[in-house]
């Protein structure tokens, strides 16, 4: 195998001739958006490029997963990963490739992740062909990154699960950031994204006529204090140079004005960046919760644990930014902020080190307005589509060459 060094400005160039191509792959899979572990349509486009590609490829991973694999000889091994399932949204951005999927939209740039790992695939195969990859590459084409099946699980957990990233060095995954302008990437070593658990709290109470409290037990009143108390967790009982976020999304209770009701229902959210601080979370919720047996009420909690925080591996960091630089431009490579937002990618950042990548979406042209993740008017610059196949092409030259013997 030849050991001559890839230039960045080869594999972006090699990017920018695929734009077109990479640019209706994601405008393909945006028409067709499709849900948690129900990706089929998208997997058989994944499927029947790589294979055109001439890529082998497995399928039915994680149920509806696809894991193609490019090399096989000596040198590090190296995973790439694209999420692939959309959100039940109904889009409003009046495109000719708006969702022919009424309440189904591609709202978190999965559709993009999916082309841009497909332009990558074709990067390294064609690398591959001339004998100047120096390892071999995993495309890890995963499903249900925002939802989890009937057993709690999400693509990224069933991949982890089935093996599909044994064996791994490292491990480079990217999603689409509209807070960053197009030629824009970033990332930090260390958390990056936090834990994301879901909890459930049944208050149980006494119903009775609201002109006789003294005779019923009220459970709004008993709501109103565990509120309260649930949001000195964080500033009184958290370390307050950790991050922790405690937030009570859903309240119902009641059904008239008169009638005191017999139960309050409340869920939220537990957000932090650390198992100690998330497990410290967990357990004073778990005793705030016992104020409403102290006040004659009887509390039904539930906790669903979510995903683990998202913490890159500092050598797989490093050689994203340095993969980036050579690509973009250091003062194009930010520092990236924590936030309290959630990913799976976690799980495989625990499998492997790896590097989770903000790309920059935003089109300067748009100004002030700017079209963010998770909303029906979700919007991208299609011009960051070569930057990002190229970013993931990059990253896992760049660990290639600085890992091989």
């Amino acid at each position: 195998m030849s050991t001559q060094s890839v230039a960045k400005q080869d594999i972006l160039n090699r990017a920018h001739a695929l734009h077109e191509r990479i640019r209706q792959w994601r405008r393909e899979i945006h028409m067709y958006p499709e849900l948690t572990f129900d990706e089929h349509r998208t997997a058989a486009l994944v499927h029947s490029t790589l294979d055109k590609l001439g890529i082998e490829s497995e399928t039915e991973v994680a149920k509806t997963g696809v894991v193609g694999r490019i090399g096989g000889g000596e040198g590090p091994v190296v995973g790439l990963r694209a999420d692939m399932d959309a959100l039940p949204i109904l889009e409003s951005n009046g495109s000719a490739f708006d969702s022919a999927r009424p309440g189904i939209m591609h709202a978190c740039g999965h559709d993009a992740h999916t082309a841009m790992l497909l332009g990558a695939a074709t990067i390294l195969k064609g690398l591959a062909d001339e004998g100047r990859l120096p390892g071999s590459v995993r495309l890890l084409f995963q499903p249900s990154e925002e939802a989890q099946d009937a057993e709690g699980k999400s693509g990224g957990m069933r991949m982890v699960e089935e093996g599909a990233l044994d064996g791994l060095d490292a491990v480079f995954g990217l999603h689409v950031d509209s807070d960053y302008d197009t030629g824009y990437v970033g990332s930090r070593s260390g958390p990056m994204m936090a834990a994301a658990d879901h909890f459930v709290l049944t208050i149980h109470g006494k119903g009775g006529h609201a002109a006789k409290p003294h005779a019923a037990v009220d459970p709004i009143a008993l709501a109103g204090v565990v509120i309260s108390a649930v949001q000195q967790i964080v500033s009184r009982r958290l370390d307050p140079l950790e991050a922790g976020v405690i937030t009570i999304g859903t309240i119902h209770g009641g059904t008239v004005n008169n009638v005191i009701p017999d139960s309050v229902t409340m869920e939220g959210t537990i957000r932090s960046f650390t198992e100690e601080s998330r497990d410290l979370l967990r357990s004073e919720l778990a005793k705030t919760v016992t104020l409403v047996e102290a006040m004659g009420g009887r509390a039904e909690y539930t906790l669903h644990p979510g995903y683990p925080p998202t913490v890159n591996a500092a050598e797989a960091t490093a050689a994203f930014r340095r993969a980036a630089g050579g690509l973009l431009g250091e003062d194009h490579v930010l520092e990236a902020d924590m936030i309290m937002g959630a990913e799976d990618f976690s799980y495989m950042a625990q499998s492997a080190p790896g590097c989770f990548i903000r790309l920059g979406v935003h089109d300067p042209a748009w100004g002030d307005s700017y079209y963010r993740v998770h909303r029906a008017d979700f919007r991208l610059d299609e011009d960051a589509l070569p930057i990002g196949a190229a970013a993931l092409a990059s990253a896992a030259v760049e660990w290639m060459e600085s890992n091989r013997a």
